[in-house]
């Protein structure tokens, strides 16, 4: 994306019902089914058994696709943590951070690591915290996602749980770059997209800002610990009338 494309990405997560401001995308991973491969059969097997790709996606709040890693080097058998280490897109958010760019994020949900230009939710606070408050909002911005996916396999019948793509992994991996372009066309075009039911939301669940003048967040103790900082600063400014429950 050109700074211009992050800039009207921001804009649009700020002005959506479910606003998240600075995010450009929300990122999650889903598992298309595929017949058993010949080769390396092993490696696509996933937590429910079947054998599959492991398929990252980030979308817009008009769930616009603004990537999707689709590749065999991706079985079922990779979890979504180890996908987004190795995803141009992470290479993508860490080169134009470390240009200077900030206030520009992607929202994932638990499974992805919390990093400075990806935020995600915090675990196990009780309702009047900021941090249930923030997790609450995150939630209700990331949940685009959710709501991609169940449209995507609703519009292409094939992708869905109770089917298998009886094609070879390099095979599967054409046709849902197919039915992406596809669908990206139906989201510019503004053609209808079935709607989809929302998904649940999640409960709230657990995990020292200084700024200088030029807004640089001082790095003193590793990278984790200043996306832990920003979080915190922003659940200040988006939360200034609850308790900081700092456990």
């Amino acid at each position: 994306m050109t700074v211009i494309e992050r800039d009207k990405a921001r804009e649009k997560f700020s002005n959506t019902p479910q606003a998240f401001e600075g995010a450009i995308g929300a990122i999650d991973c889903t598992h298309i089914n595929i017949i058993a491969p010949k080769n390396h059969e092993e490696a696509y097997v996933n937590h429910h058994g079947n054998h599959s790709l492991n398929v990252q996606a980030v979308v817009d709040p008009d769930l616009k696709i603004l990537t999707l890693n689709i590749n065999a080097r991706f079985p079922g058998a990779r979890n979504d943590s180890y996908i987004w280490s190795v995803s141009s897109i992470r290479r993508a958010m860490e080169f134009h951070y470390n240009k200077g760019e900030r206030y520009t994020w992607l929202i994932g949900d638990a499974g992805y690591p919390l990093e400075l230009w990806l935020l995600t939710p915090l675990t196990r606070y009780p309702e009047g915290t900021r941090q249930y408050q923030y997790t609450k909002k995150h939630c209700k911005a990331r949940n685009i996602v959710e709501r991609f996916y169940g449209v995507f396999k609703s519009m292409w019948r094939c992708l869905s749980y109770q089917r298998v793509l009886m094609y070879a992994p390099e095979t599967a991996g054409k046709i849902l770059n197919a039915c992406e372009i596809i669908h990206n066309m139906r989201v510019h075009y503004r053609l209808p997209i079935q709607p989809f039911e929302d998904c649940i939301e999640q409960e709230p669940v657990r995990g020292n800002n200084r700024i200088t003048e030029n807004n640089e967040i001082e790095d003193r103790r590793g990278p984790r610990v200043v996306a832990m900082r920003i979080q915190k600063q922003l659940m200040a400014n988006w939360f200034p009338n609850y308790v900081d429950d700092d456990q």
